[in-house]
């Protein structure tokens, strides 16, 4: 299959590497190169620099205007592989080429821009891919091929995106090769549709009048970026917290106790038990660390 490929962060690089291994990459599409660093020096996006090694022709639209339809037309894709593009495909585009997507969820649950930290936040006990064909409205098209896996309860977020982007790779592989044999059936997507609107900044903040299960959820569901955030205006402590399970006990809310190896922080059933986290300008590290490095956090209050 000649296929020309879309798609811009981390998360699109296995299947990437996955279909140029397998069929003919005719041109990858990509978000421009965008000001980074101190220096705002131009970065290109992780696919870009992908495709670069592999030496792939790239194109970098700002949009997919009639002239970018144009040049993936003129590459003379058979398909069009979408991964985490970041942009809305025109009609132009997917009513002209089989357009294949790769989404982390198991379609229709999850529909939206941020499957991954709501598969954990919602206390799903199963997650999966699902490449299904691009149509109008979002993520709403028919369904390819769909895997499933059982979930620990101990992911977090960055593990789950990394599990479901290598799972993705292999499954897109899949539906090229059936669609190289004429072989692709498509089905409708059954069952009511779920939402995982974009992750906000007031999302960084937790209630501890909730359960510790609903706060571990959500500290796993922004692990390890954005994460979560807890001050203390006591001493100016800021923490990151990247890892945490729900523990019994009672702690007044928002106050950080020594838990054997963890923090535990009170809320408003159980305990918060974190075993990781990162205090502001520093590294991440294990609770324990930071419990010998800080001893004075214990008694703290944090909101």
């Amino acid at each position: 299959m000649r296929v020309a490929f879309l798609g811009t962060p981390e998360f699109a690089l296995p299947a990437l590497q996955a279909v140029h291994a397998h069929h003919e990459v005719a041109l990858v599409m990509t978000a421009p190169p965008k000001p980074r660093g101190r220096g705002h020096h131009e970065q290109v996006t992780p696919l870009h620099a992908a495709a670069l090694e592999l030496s792939l022709p790239v194109g970098t639209p700002s949009r997919l205007d009639a002239a970018a339809v144009e040049r993936i037309a003129q590459a003379r894709p058979d398909a069009v592989c979408v991964v985490a593009y970041g942009k809305i495909l025109p009609e132009s585009l997917f009513s002209r080429f089989p357009c294949l997507n790769v989404h982390p969820s198991l379609l229709p649950r999850h529909r939206g821009a941020a499957p991954v930290p709501w598969t954990i936040w919602s206390g799903d006990q199963t997650a999966g891919v699902t490449i299904m064909r691009i149509v109008r409205d979002l993520d709403a098209g028919p369904i390819f091929l769909q895997e499933d896996f059982a979930l620990t309860g101990e992911e977090t977020a960055g593990e789950l995106l990394e599990t479901t982007s290598r799972r993705g790779a292999d499954l897109l592989v899949t539906a090229l090769d059936a669609l190289a044999r004429s072989d692709l059936q498509e089905r409708p997507q059954e069952g009511e549709p779920t939402y995982a609107r974009m992750l906000r900044r007031e999302d960084e903040r937790l209630d501890f009048d909730l359960s510790a299960t609903l706060l571990a959820r959500q500290v796993r569901a922004l692990s390890p970026r954005p994460g979560v955030r807890v001050t203390s205006e006591e001493r100016g402590l800021e923490l990151r917290l990247l890892r945490a399970r729900p523990g019994e006990g009672r702690a007044p809310l928002g106050e950080l106790r020594a838990a054997g190896d963890h923090l535990a922080i009170g809320c408003g059933e159980g305990v918060l038990l974190v075993s990781e986290l990162q205090p502001a300008g520093g590294r991440p590290q294990r609770a324990a660390e930071f419990l010998r490095g800080r001893p004075y956090a214990v008694g703290l209050r944090v909101r």
